[in-house]
């Protein structure tokens, strides 16, 4: 049995989906119903990619069913102006209000950066989400028990990461690691191969999205750096990570308390031609 599946009564034997394999593996010219052989279909990666271009929804990549396939809505795209505002009008929210997101809303934003590409569509990245100020709170205060003992453990990594003068900001009364965010977002991958850069694209997805939704983010950078060194056991454990992950990404999420109105100057493009 073809682990490729066609409907012929809906297929126009256009060869779209031969074409738009990333890998190559379904036959399929113009003027002829596209096929699979079981040796090839090992290889196929679930992308998905053959489905999404297919303008008759005729196909089944294995694993996958046509009939799971949503149609998409072109006439709800923004337009190229009002995506470039989306961008521009992006900033890193450092005041957030402490009425917490709505859990849907944060669901719904979650399940929308799901779609992040991954390498060789591996989706291999999970989310640790921190729902309550509480939580984010605790994290933070684990974060800063480990700036206190960084400098006798690893005392170049704690200058690098300004730990003494990290931890007095804390006993100050001020949050410098979650900045008082009633929400973080961890994203958490295998150790090695593209799981830095996966779960990178997963948090860009996070932020603009959540930016659509008018919540705002910022990257957790202080987390990052504590999680990513191996004495951070009691930080590890804190989030359930296991021993063969690494949290690679770290969004602060919650209602901005503040909004911008303009758009600072930035570095000009700088970009070499070839």
């Amino acid at each position: 049995m073809d682990p490729f599946i066609v409907d012929t009564t809906l297929c126009r034997k256009d060869g779209i989906c031969a074409k738009v394999c990333p890998v190559r593996i379904i036959d399929g010219e113009a003027g002829a119903f596209p096929s699979m052989s079981p040796h090839k279909a090992r290889v196929c990666i679930g992308c998905g990619q053959c489905m999404a271009f297919c303008p008759a929804n005729a196909c089944s990549a294995p694993g996958l069913s046509s009939q799971e396939n949503l149609a998409l809505r072109p006439q709800e795209l923004p337009t190229a102006e009002q995506t470039e505002q989306l961008v521009f009008s992006r900033r890193s929210i450092r005041n957030f209000k402490k009425k917490p997101v709505p859990h849907e809303l944060l669901e719904r934003i979650l399940d929308g950066a799901r779609f992040a590409p991954t390498a060789k569509n591996t989706q291999q990245v999970r989310w640790i989400v921190l729902a309550s100020r509480e939580q984010t709170e605790k994290l933070a205060a684990l974060v800063v028990d480990w700036l206190r003992e960084l400098p006798q453990v690893d005392p170049e990594a704690a200058r690098h990461a300004h730990a003494e003068s990290l931890v007095r900001v804390w006993e100050t009364g001020y949050d410098i690691i979650t900045r008082g965010a009633p929400h973080l977002a961890l994203i958490v991958a295998p150790k090695g191969n593209f799981g830095a850069t996966d779960a990178a694209i997963a948090a860009s997805y996070l932020e603009l999205l959540a930016h659509a939704h008018k919540v705002g983010c910022c990257w957790g950078g202080y987390v990052c750096i504590a999680l990513g060194h191996p004495s951070a056991v009691k930080l590890r454990a804190f989030l359930g990570i296991e021993e063969h992950e690494q949290a690679y990404a770290a969004q602060m999420m919650g209602l901005a308390q503040f909004a911008p109105h303009f758009r600072p100057p930035r570095k000009a493009l700088e970009v070499t031609w070839r």
